[in-house]
């Protein structure tokens, strides 16, 4: 049977062991938070630029879609005024016999 000397012994050397065992599941935990830290942050910076990219994207297809809805008008408006220039600087026609 065990005296109390042997089950003290026991009984510090479990809990050193145990010290020992926790101060390095601590580390390791610690060391794996640093990592997903560092993984998170570059995985925030490539979403920062992607968002960026479309947001301007979004912004380049608004300018292009306001420009399409306008451009009809515009070409219009330019046959108009090209076609009363050359009304202008045209000879008068004369009729052919």
């Amino acid at each position: 049977m065990l005296d109390d000397n042997d089950k003290t012994w026991i009984h510090e050397q479990l809990r050193e062991q145990l010290d020992g065992v926790l101060k390095h599941l601590l580390a390791e935990i610690g060391r794996r938070q640093e990592e997903n830290n560092a993984r998170f942050d570059s995985i925030d910076a490539r979403l920062k630029l992607q968002a960026g990219l479309l947001q301007s994207g979004s912004r380049a297809m608004a300018r292009f879609t306001e420009f399409a809805e306008t451009s009809e008008s515009r070409w219009v408006d330019l046959d108009r005024r090209v076609r009363a220039i050359e009304q202008r600087i045209s000879p008068p026609q004369q009729p052919t016999l």
